[in-house]
């Protein structure tokens, strides 16, 4: 196991109720969701991506025919 994971199973070796362990999830959730778009920011920002980048990929512009 991983730090995080060790960490994770400190923190839940308490018994929670229902309510707790949804709370809990939702926290990690949203904790992972954070380090994605950080992660997300800094890539399009090294990569130096542009909002027309963006539209461009979603139309399919990029693509190669073969």
């Amino acid at each position: 196991m991983n730090q995080a994971q060790m960490l994770v199973l400190q923190v839940v070796k308490e018994q929670y109720n229902e309510e707790d362990l949804e709370e809990l999830k939702q926290l990690l959730i949203d904790f992972n969701h954070r380090k994605m778009q950080q992660h997300l920011d800094q890539t399009v920002a090294k990569k130096g991506y542009t909002t027309q980048d963006f539209e461009n990929i979603l139309k399919g512009h990029n693509r190669i025919t073969h």
